[in-house]
Formats: C-alpha cells, sequence, structure tokens
C-alpha cells in the first residue's frame, strides 16, 4: 500500500462529506489544488473513479459509495487504536516503593497513597512504614524509590523536594486538664505531668515562641514512646500534656477528645520532605507521586 494512501483516504472523504474540494481543503487549511492531487492520486492507484466532478457538484460514483464507507470504518479505526495509545502513554504504570516514618506513614501515608492509586491504577505502590531508615535505598533493604522524612538523612547524595510544614501542638485530655488545671504559659509545664519523649525535642526540652520571645522549658513526667501513635493514646487516656504533630491530633482536638493548651505560643514546625536518588528524578510515576503528595499535605493545613 502507498505511504501516502491514509491521507489520500481522508481527502477523499473530506470532499465526498463536504461535495466540494473548496470546502474540504478549507477544513484542513490545504489548497483546492492539493486536495485535488490527492484525490487523484487515489483514482489512479485504485484503477477507478470514486467521485464524479461537475462544474457545480461533487459526487459519489457507484465505486466511490462502496469505498466511503470503507474509508470511514479504516481511518475511524485508525484515530480510535490513536486514542488508545495516548491514553496509555498518559496513563503512567510501574512500580513505586515508598518509605515512610511509622506514625506519619500509618496515619496519612496510607491515605495518600490510596488516592494516587486511584488516580494512577495501573501503578503499583508498595508503602513501607518503619523508623529505621538507614538503609532504604538499598535493594537488600527496603529498596525505596521515595522516603519520607521530617529530618535529614545522612546519605548527601539523595535528591529532596519539599511536600509540606508540619507544626507541633501542646495539648492534654480535658479529663487531665480538670484534674491538674491548664498550663497558661510554658514556665506553667513544669508543674505538670508531660509525656517526654526523645524524638524531636531531645532532653525533654520543649521549645516555644511566644509574647515572650523564645524560651524552652525543661518538662519532666512520664516517659512516653517516641512514636507519635502510642503517645497520643495515652494523651487521650489523661496520662498528662503531650507535644504531638498536627496530622497526629488535629481531629481529636477538633472534635473535643483534646485540648490544645498554650495556644499562644508556637512550637517548632517541620518540613515534610521526600527524597529519592538522582535515577529516579527521570522516571515520571516519581514526578508525578511527588506532586500528588505536595498538593495532598499542602491542602491540610498542617503548618499552623
Amino acid at each position: 500500500m502507498p505511504a501516502n494512501r491514509l491521507i489520500e483516504m481522508d481527502a477523499f472523504v473530506r470532499v465526498a462529506r463536504a461535495r466540494s474540494f473548496l470546502a474540504a481543503a478549507g477544513e484542513l487549511g490545504v489548497s483546492p489544488a492539493l486536495m485535488t492531487r490527492r484525490v487523484q492520486q487515489l483514482e489512479a492507484d485504485l484503477g477507478v473513479r470514486v467521485l464524479n466532478r461537475t462544474t457545480r457538484d461533487v459526487s459519489l460514483t457507484e465505486a466511490g459509495l462502496r469505498y466511503f464507507d470503507f474509508c470511514v470504518r479504516i481511518l475511524g479505526e485508525v484515530e480510535a487504536e490513536e486514542r488508545a495509545l495516548k491514553a496509555l502513554r498518559d496513563s503512567p504504570s510501574g512500580r513505586l516503593n515508598v518509605v515512610a516514618p511509622m506514625s506519619f506513614g500509618t496515619m496519612e501515608m496510607g491515605k495518600a497513597v490510596t488516592s494516587f492509586m486511584r488516580a494512577y491504577p495501573d501503578v503499583e505502590v508498595t508503602l513501607t512504614v518503619g523508623d529505621n531508615t538507614r538503609n532504604s535505598f538499598d535493594p537488600r533493604g527496603f529498596g525505596a524509590d521515595v522516603l519520607i522524612r521530617f529530618t535529614r538523612p545522612s546519605d548527601s547524595s539523595l535528591l529532596m523536594r519539599q511536600l509540606g510544614r508540619m507544626a507541633w501542638h501542646a495539648c492534654a485530655s480535658p479529663a487531665y486538664l480538670a484534674r491538674a488545671g491548664e498550663p497558661r504559659t510554658p514556665r506553667d509545664l513544669i508543674d505538670h505531668s508531660c509525656l517526654v519523649t526523645t524524638r524531636p525535642f531531645a532532653s525533654g526540652g520543649w521549645r516555644f515562641t511566644g509574647r515572650d520571645g523564645a524560651q524552652t522549658v525543661k518538662v519532666s513526667g512520664i516517659v512516653a514512646p517516641s512514636n507519635a501513635i502510642a503517645m497520643r493514646y495515652m494523651t487521650l487516656d489523661g496520662a498528662g500534656v503531650a507535644l504531638l504533630p498536627a496530622f497526629c491530633v488535629a481531629q481529636d482536638i477538633a472534635e473535643g477528645r483534646l485540648k490544645r493548651v498554650l495556644a499562644d505560643y508556637a512550637a517548632p514546625v517541620q518540613t515534610i520532605r521526600a527524597f529519592y536518588p538522582p535515577a529516579a528524578k527521570e522516571r515520571r510515576v516519581v514526578r508525578l507521586f511527588l506532586k500528588h503528595l505536595a498538593e495532598r499535605f499542602r491542602a491540610q493545613d498542617w503548618g499552623s
């Protein structure tokens, strides 16, 4: 089949439908002479006339009637297949391995991964949650494509993208506050039972910024686990005052299970970051995943 056969078939169909070489040429933005040459070449290749031409009209011959139906079907199938291939090209596929911290991974990354897979159903995402991320990118370990962290990993060769910000809130249960009273200034925490963790505020020092400037308060009380989810449950049970990330307690505060204390004093705000090896930058699925996370996390309003 001649290389230009589909072009000639398209020209023939357009002329037959418009009943005019001039009108068909206008649809494509080409000259009437070029449309005429294309139909003439088609007729020469087929060895039959497909169009009757007069000075006033263009009509189909008997052979043209049969060939017109064939051309419409073939051109339609070509167009449909091109649309399908374009959709395949535009829809990313493949595997994506993601590693996230235990608490944030459990409470938020599962939902984020689910919404991403709903948008891109041909992508298979594996989510690993855990705080031991030293060998995240080692194929013998997690073999991650993307690592979600609030602090920088030791591997300086990794690329980084900021995804959002995470505030920390001092909070306690209404039952605890009814029993122990509510702190009005950071210094009041000295007289409260506080859930002290080793991360991210080491040695029991909680930092606040308010009308009196920046200050660090040495708190004491129950030693709590570094896992924010476990500490949240302890706080809900009235164990004391805790400093917890917004993602962990925002709904509890909104629904009254916990009360935010020292609301006029801001605790440090952390940055949610994604780290990935340079080779992953070239993968479209990684770029789409990071974009999805950034849009989702920034919409959560965790930074205040």
